[in-house]
């Protein structure tokens, strides 16, 4: 199928990106490119549960679909049928979303060509290799539009995420409750889901308490994550604690308005990095030296940024395995983190503890 002129036949789009929440956000750039490409069509994103609400005011997004997980491809695959999608781009190319837009008979289907389900159920493939040498995963997502015959740069994407006003003026007016509004915000989210190497608690701990020296300090998580907000709420003592305040009941659009007011956040290769990217708010963010969680692929987007990469010993292997990997994390360490935080403040903004 020629593919280098764009298909105008194209009226509903469904664009599947049912995993997690940074590679959710980092397809919004050929989310947008799909608007841009088809003004017209119907566009709706298959997205999960957890990740999927962050999107619910996109305008370039006509309909979300969340995911039943416990559904087969085959039931899936008769859910999206009904809804007589044109084209389907199958960012999160695994089997059952594959065998699913197969199945509910979509008349193109793009595809990552270098997963065995792809290949035999696409009618267009995304040959672009990710690893060799590493690919962004927003460019990734960017060569799924351009499969289906539009036109996707990334150098030329400046992808929002619409936040509710009212949501956001909420979480100002918590933060000034709780944490006052004199001096800088430092963010600090020390879970990652396993998404990538990352600090200890107690390495955290140790950065909470050099911040809030500075300024106040919001210590976000999951509530799954509740041990480790208590362990660095364990370590605190004298004033500094009156200064660090802790929120593991956060909804995701929450965060995302808690991460706007922050001054900067350190947070380790997750999902709330990739949320700050794109809202815009600055980013000291720790990173494995494994080529599967290097920042080649994994950066935030935009500018606004310090990438800190944990050094690898002479002769060491890149590919650090998973036991050594916290570890390895800690050769990063805090002093650097806290001058990196710290040039995103102003002088002038910064309130050191009595």
């Amino acid at each position: 199928m020629n593919t280098s002129s764009r298909d105008q036949l194209l009226r509903r789009i469904l664009l599947v990106r049912n995993d997690r929440l940074g590679d959710l956000l980092l397809t919004l750039p050929a989310i947008e490119a799909v608007r841009r490409n088809w003004p017209a069509a119907h566009v709706t994103a298959l997205v999960s549960n957890y990740a999927g609400p962050i999107l619910s005011r996109q305008s370039s997004i006509d309909e979300l679909v969340f995911d039943v997980e416990t559904q087969s491809g085959w039931q899936l695959g008769r859910r999206l049928r009904a809804m007589h999608f044109d084209a389907a781009l199958v960012f999160n190319t695994n089997t059952r979303n594959c065998l699913a837009v197969w199945s509910a008979r979509i008349r193109r289907r793009v595809c990552w060509a270098y997963k065995p389900a792809g290949w035999l159920a696409a009618t267009d493939r995304v040959t672009l290799r990710r690893s060799h040498p590493p690919v962004h995963e927003a460019e990734f997502a960017m060569a799924f539009a351009r499969a289906l015959g539009g036109e996707a740069e990334l150098a030329a994407a400046a992808p929002r995420l619409d936040i509710d006003p009212a949501t956001r003026q909420a979480m100002a007016q918590r933060i000034a409750r709780e944490l006052g509004t004199t001096g800088p915000l430092f963010g600090v989210h020390p879970g990652s889901k396993h998404s990538a190497y990352n600090w200890s608690a107690s390495r955290y701990a140790q950065l909470v308490c050099h911040l809030a020296h500075f300024g106040r300090v919001m210590v976000t998580g999951s509530p799954q994550e509740q041990p480790i907000l208590d362990l660095i709420r364990r370590r605190l003592n004298g004033p500094v604690a009156k200064r660090v305040g802790f929120y593991s009941d956060l909804a995701l659009r929450d965060l995302a308005a808690a991460i706007v007011q922050q001054t900067v956040l350190v947070v380790s290769s997750t999902g709330p990095m990739h949320l700050a990217g794109i809202v815009g708010t600055p980013v000291v963010a720790l990173f494995s030296p494994h080529p599967a969680h290097a920042p080649a692929k994994w950066a935030p987007l935009g500018s606004n940024h310090t990438l800190l990469v944990a050094p690898l010993e002479p002769h060491e292997d890149v590919r650090v395995p998973a036991e050594r990997g916290t570890d390895v994390m800690a050769r990063i360490r805090v002093e650097d983190v806290v001058r990196a935080a710290l040039n995103y403040v102003p002088r002038s903004m910064v309130a050191p503890a009595a």
